[in-house]
Protein backbone atom coordinates (compact mmCIF):
# COMPACT_ATOMS: atom_id res chain seq x y z
CA UNK A 1 0.00 0.00 0.00
CA UNK A 2 2.38 2.67 1.15
CA UNK A 3 5.00 3.47 -1.72
CA UNK A 4 8.54 2.66 -0.78
CA UNK A 5 10.90 5.01 0.86
CA UNK A 6 14.12 3.88 -0.67
CA UNK A 7 17.39 5.37 -1.44
CA UNK A 8 19.34 5.62 -4.54
CA UNK A 9 22.47 4.58 -2.15
CA UNK A 10 20.85 0.71 -0.49
CA UNK A 11 17.99 -1.35 0.11
CA UNK A 12 16.53 -1.91 -3.31
CA UNK A 13 17.19 1.97 -4.16
CA UNK A 14 18.07 0.99 -7.63
CA UNK A 15 22.13 1.41 -7.42
CA UNK A 16 22.60 -2.21 -7.71
CA UNK A 17 26.82 -1.66 -8.25
CA UNK A 18 26.46 1.27 -10.88
CA UNK A 19 27.86 4.23 -8.94
CA UNK A 20 25.88 7.45 -9.02
CA UNK A 21 25.78 7.81 -12.18
CA UNK A 22 24.53 5.38 -13.68
CA UNK A 23 21.95 4.92 -10.16
CA UNK A 24 20.81 8.67 -11.53
CA UNK A 25 20.42 7.97 -14.89
CA UNK A 26 18.56 4.61 -14.53
CA UNK A 27 15.95 6.63 -12.70
CA UNK A 28 15.97 9.31 -14.95
CA UNK A 29 15.35 6.64 -17.92
CA UNK A 30 12.29 4.74 -15.72
CA UNK A 31 11.09 7.95 -15.36
CA UNK A 32 10.88 8.97 -18.97
CA UNK A 33 9.19 5.40 -19.75
CA UNK A 34 6.29 5.90 -17.04
CA UNK A 35 5.58 9.68 -18.53
CA UNK A 36 5.24 8.27 -21.79
CA UNK A 37 2.99 5.34 -20.69
CA UNK A 38 -0.85 5.28 -21.22
CA UNK A 39 -2.20 7.85 -18.90
CA UNK A 40 -1.04 5.55 -15.62
CA UNK A 41 -2.80 2.79 -16.78
CA UNK A 42 -4.62 1.12 -13.27
CA UNK A 43 -4.19 -2.92 -14.13
CA UNK A 44 -0.04 -2.40 -14.94
CA UNK A 45 0.51 -0.27 -11.29
CA UNK A 46 1.56 2.75 -12.71
CA UNK A 47 0.96 5.17 -9.91
CA UNK A 48 2.66 3.07 -7.39
CA UNK A 49 5.87 2.74 -9.76
CA UNK A 50 5.84 6.19 -10.50
CA UNK A 51 5.81 7.19 -7.16
CA UNK A 52 8.54 4.54 -6.42
CA UNK A 53 10.53 6.39 -9.14
CA UNK A 54 10.07 9.50 -7.15
CA UNK A 55 11.40 8.27 -4.49
CA UNK A 56 14.32 6.76 -5.97
CA UNK A 57 14.64 10.33 -7.77
CA UNK A 58 14.91 12.51 -4.74
CA UNK A 59 18.26 11.15 -3.30
CA UNK A 60 20.09 11.31 -6.73
CA UNK A 61 18.72 15.08 -7.48
CA UNK A 62 20.42 16.17 -4.28
CA UNK A 63 23.22 14.50 -4.27
CA UNK A 64 23.85 15.47 -7.93
CA UNK A 65 22.39 18.67 -8.27
CA UNK A 66 22.24 19.94 -4.69
CA UNK A 67 19.78 20.01 -2.29
CA UNK A 68 18.20 23.56 -3.67
CA UNK A 69 17.90 22.65 -7.12
CA UNK A 70 17.17 18.76 -6.85
CA UNK A 71 14.56 19.32 -4.48
CA UNK A 72 13.00 22.42 -7.16
CA UNK A 73 13.64 19.81 -10.10
CA UNK A 74 12.00 16.97 -7.69
CA UNK A 75 8.72 18.79 -7.31
CA UNK A 76 8.43 19.65 -11.11
CA UNK A 77 8.56 15.61 -11.26
CA UNK A 78 5.91 15.28 -8.79
CA UNK A 79 3.76 18.24 -10.66
CA UNK A 80 4.20 16.28 -13.85
CA UNK A 81 2.10 12.97 -11.83
CA UNK A 82 -0.44 15.51 -10.77
CA UNK A 83 -1.29 16.62 -14.34
CA UNK A 84 -0.87 12.78 -15.56
CA UNK A 85 -3.71 11.82 -12.69
CA UNK A 86 -5.28 15.13 -13.32
CA UNK A 87 -5.77 14.01 -16.98
CA UNK A 88 -6.82 10.11 -16.06
CA UNK A 89 -9.51 11.63 -13.90
CA UNK A 90 -10.93 13.78 -16.82
CA UNK A 91 -11.00 10.69 -19.02
CA UNK A 92 -13.14 9.28 -16.21
CA UNK A 93 -10.91 6.77 -15.37
CA UNK A 94 -10.46 6.68 -11.21
CA UNK A 95 -7.89 6.04 -8.57
CA UNK A 96 -8.43 2.70 -7.31
CA UNK A 97 -8.48 2.39 -3.44
CA UNK A 98 -4.96 1.39 -3.61
CA UNK A 99 -3.37 4.47 -5.32
CA UNK A 100 -5.65 6.87 -3.61
CA UNK A 101 -3.99 5.87 -0.72
CA UNK A 102 -0.28 4.90 -1.99
CA UNK A 103 -0.42 8.92 -3.30
CA UNK A 104 -1.89 10.07 0.08
CA UNK A 105 0.95 8.26 2.15
CA UNK A 106 3.63 9.21 -0.19
CA UNK A 107 2.82 12.97 0.21
CA UNK A 108 2.30 12.75 3.72
CA UNK A 109 5.95 11.09 3.81
CA UNK A 110 7.23 14.19 1.97
CA UNK A 111 5.09 16.88 3.37
CA UNK A 112 7.07 15.43 7.00
CA UNK A 113 10.54 15.84 5.60
CA UNK A 114 11.17 19.46 7.05
CA UNK A 115 14.58 19.16 7.95
CA UNK A 116 18.18 19.14 6.09
CA UNK A 117 18.37 18.24 2.74
CA UNK A 118 14.74 18.21 2.25
CA UNK A 119 13.54 21.20 3.29
CA UNK A 120 9.39 20.17 2.25
CA UNK A 121 8.77 22.93 4.10
CA UNK A 122 9.30 25.65 2.22
CA UNK A 123 5.81 26.70 0.99
CA UNK A 124 6.46 26.09 -2.87
CA UNK A 125 7.18 22.10 -1.77
CA UNK A 126 3.90 22.31 0.97
CA UNK A 127 1.48 23.09 -2.16
CA UNK A 128 2.68 20.76 -4.66
CA UNK A 129 2.19 18.33 -2.45
CA UNK A 130 -0.64 19.38 -1.20
CA UNK A 131 -2.19 19.52 -4.31
CA UNK A 132 -1.54 16.18 -4.90
CA UNK A 133 -3.17 15.02 -1.78
CA UNK A 134 -6.23 16.54 -2.59
CA UNK A 135 -6.65 14.92 -6.41
CA UNK A 136 -6.44 11.62 -4.61
CA UNK A 137 -8.60 12.59 -2.28
CA UNK A 138 -11.45 13.23 -4.81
Amino acid sequence: MLARMTSAFGGGGGGGGMGLGGAFMGVQVELQQLKSAPVLNPHFHMVDKYLDCLNRLMDALITTQGPAMGVKTWLIEVQTLTRLVQKRAFQRLPLTPQERMAILNFANYWRQNVSAPYFMGRPEAQIVLIALSELATR
